[in-house]
């Protein structure tokens, strides 16, 4: 039996050594990419007319080509769209050797990655240059070509293209082209939005396509994305739910709604975005802080339940999320503290001397472990299975690890498990099992990072990751060390813009924007190492288009839609403008835009305080009564560490005990600070979060602790009535 399962795993393991083999070889010959479907309205009549294919797009003719072996210098023609500039004047199967009179004479460098494989040098770099001489002068575009690929039959043809002009050596300041380009693009996804009801794609596409448009600052978009965000309120996200790919979602989600709420302060997402924040608080992995397709909690109880693991955890959504929660932050929003912080230990950990991410981020040591009585500490958590134990190891019985074993090629020493059981972390895993994390914080960088030189693989990870340290770091120079020298590594790998893996473009849009977090010289080389695709990838209607890459597993054909690349390129262009704090807002050299300011806070009578004091001790007696407080860790002033709400004693002081231990201590409600009051207050919006009464309490604690943006997040919760109220009860 064991040969046979022995025979099985080695056949398997040599299916996915082919199956990977293949995969990379496709980038060194065969037709791949070239056979692939290529989905999307726009381009549905190049599948009608040849079955398929995902060509490269040379700029605004109306072609479609590809690079072979046997002319690699070259461009081999495989359709042209009908109503285009090129169309009744090149065919398929002509081959373009130059234009304007020169020669194309440097060959494409097949593979996959740009780690010692070069960037796009040879014909669609060179074209690129060629395109833009002609959009400079009059348009005309004299084409070398050989007539279905016959050299001997060599000639020469004019296309007409726009004469938009050229990118200036500042691009994309001061530069009237892309100034038109960007309008144009804005102008295209509104228009594509209401032909089709939406934006064509995924939700990548839809949340980039609406940041594009925020990010224009245009008045005549405003009615729109209104529009666009209404829907946004009424959402609400859970770290149980592991339907589909539902983190993807829920990043890209709070950049959007924390960009919208920086902008407008529309308290209506206030509850969608409380709800995010505590979604991801249970999401992210805690022995890597990646994040899955899958939020952590909902893959651990498919997992109990007897399903897969699925898919591990990455740096990329994790990346996106920490941006979404650095928006959150500087907004004065919950952003999921806890998980906020283990993302930036992932990057801190896992960033290379050039300021690279991998794929994954480093993984910390971690064991699961079996408890021999399943009712000794730690007990299965009260929220459930894949959430945190709140006692750690504190008082824990005999135990057996699982995992790792000896015999596991990933195994190391857990002697920490006992040596270090007042900082390991401890999660439920179903009945007995426990998941526990050791604590292997780095040390946080002194000093401005000495970067080698070199270029980032697949550089959104570090783009957004430079993003999420520069965004609501609170001066914090660490955390700027450390975005300086992922912005940097960004800006080193613009020779790389189509190798980013899966969704390409997703790395062309957040790789540029973390470019632009550089210093200005480097991001000036970024630029112009990329200038070459704001060329070559605009169709000749104006939008963009998806491009093949060089990673093997590329897939934007799979959604194929223009609207996706269109706002990456508008998104780019909007540096210049710094509006978004994703595009610069606040960042040095944003004149005139800085971080929003708080507002004074409000002091309410000594009459109407007493009275909101009494409604505050009721609702929590009324909670105790009623046996409906789940634990909630708050800090209080008098406490040492997190201690949980325990209820009302019977001298009407309020009982509080560890989060660990059975320690106990009762306070008066007087002995308290304003602080103190305020996280009381919260606990109780929190249990009722329906209650409009409960939400305009916290927010009035909150104000007169000093917090006014926290403030004014629970007033918009507890709705327009209340607001109105506000001048009566506060001076």
């Amino acid at each position: 039996m064991e040969s046979l399962v022995s025979r099985r795993c080695l056949a398997a393991l040599s299916l996915w050594a082919a199956s990977i083999a293949a995969s990379f070889a496709v980038n060194e010959k065969g037709e791949w990419p070239w056979d692939l479907k290529y989905n999307g309205w726009h381009d549905r009549e190049v599948v009608e007319e040849i079955g398929g294919g995902w060509f490269l797009n040379v700029g605004p003719t109306g072609i479609r080509a590809r690079i072979t072996h046997e002319h690699p210098e070259y461009l081999t023609v495989k359709y042209v769209f009908k109503k285009s500039p090129a169309a009744g004047v090149v065919a398929t199967g002509d081959i373009i050797v130059g234009a304007n009179g020169t020669r194309l004479t440097v060959p494409h460098t097949f593979g996959r990655g740009s780690r010692g494989r070069g960037g796009w040098e040879g014909p669609m770099l060179d074209m690129s240059k060629l395109i833009e001489d002609s959009q400079g002068k009059d348009g005309k575009l004299e084409l070398i070509i050989w007539p279905g690929g016959v050299k001997a039959d060599e000639k020469t043809v004019t296309v007409q293209i726009g004469a938009v002009g050229r990118f200036s050596p500042t691009w994309p300041f001061d530069c009237p082209r892309s100034d038109k380009l960007m309008a144009d693009l804005c102008d295209f996804l509104v228009e594509d939005y209401k032909r089709a009801g939406k934006f064509e794609s995924n939700v990548h596409t839809h949340s980039s396509c609406t940041l594009a448009l925020m990010a224009s600052g245009e008045k005549k978009y405003d009615r729109f994305i209104k529009g666009i965000m209404s829907d946004y309120g009424s959402k609400r996200y859970d770290s149980t739910n592991g339907e589909g790919f539902p983190a993807w979602g829920q990043v890209h989600d709070g950049i959007v709604m924390g960009e919208w709420y920086l902008l407008t302060k529309d308290r209506s997402l206030l509850p969608a975005m409380e709800s995010l924040a505590d979604c991801l608080n249970d999401s992210v992995w805690p022995e890597t802080g990646g994040l899955s397709h899958r939020p952590f909690a909902a893959i651990q109880r498919r997992m109990a339940a007897g399903g897969p693991k699925g898919y591990g955890a990455m740096a990329l959504p994790a990346g996106l999320g920490m941006v979404a929660l650095s928006l959150f932050k500087e907004a004065g929003l919950p952003h999921a503290e806890h998980s906020y912080q283990r993302i930036h230990e992932a990057f801190l950990c896992s960033v290379t001397p050039n300021g690279a991410i991998d794929y994954g981020f480093k993984i910390w040591d971690h064991a699961v472990i079996e408890l021999e009585d399943h009712k000794s500490p730690p007990k299965n958590s009260p929220r459930g299975i894949g959430f945190e134990c709140l006692e750690g190891m504190e008082g824990i019985g005999k135990y057996s690890v699982v995992w790792p074993t000896k015999s596991d090629p990933r195994y190391k020493p857990t002697d920490w498990l006992g040596k270090e059981g007042e900082t390991n972390r401890v999660f439920d895993m179903g009945k007995s099992k426990r998941l526990v994390v050791r604590n292997m914080s780095p040390e946080e960088p002194t000093k401005h990072y000495d970067h080698e030189g070199g270029s980032c693989d697949h550089h959104a990870r570090s783009g957004t990751g430079a993003l999420a340290h520069a965004i609501g770091n609170d001066g914090n120079k660490s955390w700027g060390y450390l975005s300086e020298l992922m912005a940097t590594g960004c800006a080193k790998s613009g020779k790389g813009l189509l190798d980013g893996h899966a969704s390409t473009h997703m790395h062309v849009l957040w790789g540029s924007l973390g470019a632009a977090m550089a210093e200005e010289k480097d991001f000036r080389e970024y630029l112009e190492d990329i200038r070459w695709w704001m060329i070559m990838a605009q169709a000749h209607d104006g939008s963009y288009v998806v491009m093949p890459g060089r990673d093997y597993a590329s897939t934007d054909h799979v959604y194929g839609g223009r609207d996706f690349p269109t706002a990456c390129a508008a998104l780019i262009l909007s540096v210049k403008e710094k509006r978004l704090r994703i595009t610069g807002r606040g960042a040095p050299g944003a004149e005139g835009v800085s971080a929003p300011s708080t507002r004074p806070a409000r002091r309410m009578a000594d009459a109407k305080k007493q009275l909101l004091d009494q409604s505050l001790l009721t609702a929590l007696a009324e909670l105790d009564h009623a046996g409906e407080l789940a634990p909630m860790p708050i800090e209080l002033s008098k406490a040492k560490g997190k201690v949980l709400f325990a209820g009302v004693a019977e001298d009407g002081k309020l009982l509080f005990r560890a989060t660990a231990g059975e320690s106990k201590a009762t306070f008066g409600f007087g002995e308290m600070v304003a602080k103190d009051h305020a996280l009381l207050a919260q606990l109780v919006a929190h249990h009722r979060a329906s209650d409009a009464e409960a939400q305009a309490m916290a927010g009035l604690y909150l104000e007169l602790s000093g917090d006014t943006a926290a403030a004014d997040s629970y007033y918009g919760k507890a709705g327009e009535e209340f607001e109105a109220t506000l001048g009566d009860l506060l001076e």
